[in-house]
């Protein structure tokens, strides 16, 4: 395939995605369709199927497009400065926060974050990527059950972060819980 047809591909994938994440946002996983999708992105449906087989496969082009994002945030937040846990705080707030950004404001945003870990193996296996480095980590700093304060850790995380939904006060309560989580450990 030429590079003129390649781009063409990627451009048309690109509004297919755009598309699906518009009416998934708007009309939720369930009230939106194929034909919604074609639509919107004013594609013919045979065009859309010949790209995805079907609208969980539309979805998990999206949530691979968010694991992105995940990884980056949460990649930073590790690498960052600061102890154990602040930089922790900060991955656990760059994961969840990438998430919180990308569902704000929809009235679907429970039902979204409820499918994501059905559709997504990529997201099983960051999530086991990213606890994995966090035990590493806490188990670097001297904490005595790292395994324990991490399951702890994720448990804490995901309920702010399912129970707060917008993105600036995701950002803002994970790392404070973390480093409430984690300094006692330390000392």
């Amino acid at each position: 395939m030429n590079q003129a047809a390649q781009d063409k591909m990627a451009e048309r994938r690109r509004r297919i995605l755009d598309a699906a994440r518009l009416l998934m946002l708007r009309d939720g996983l369930r009230g939106t369709t194929m034909e919604a999708i074609a639509r919107e992105a004013r594609i013919a449906k045979p065009t859309l199927y010949a790209q995805f087989a079907d609208k969980e496969a539309v979805f998990a082009g999206i949530l691979d497009e968010l694991t992105e994002a995940l990884v980056a945030g949460f990649d930073a937040g590790m690498a960052g400065k600061g102890n154990v846990g602040q930089r922790i705080g900060a991955a656990m707030a760059g994961k969840y926060g990438a998430i919180a950004h990308a569902i704000e404001g929809s009235p679907f945003a429970e039902e979204l974050y409820a499918t994501h870990s059905r559709v997504s193996a990529r997201f099983r296996e960051l999530d086991a990527r990213m606890n994995a480095e966090i035990v590493a980590a806490l188990k670097a700093a001297g904490v005595a059950e790292p395994g324990e304060l991490n399951r702890l850790i994720q448990a804490a995380s995901y309920g702010v972060a399912r129970k707060m939904v917008d993105e600036t006060s995701v950002r803002a309560a994970i790392p404070v819980l973390c480093e409430r989580l984690i300094g006692p450990e330390l000392s």
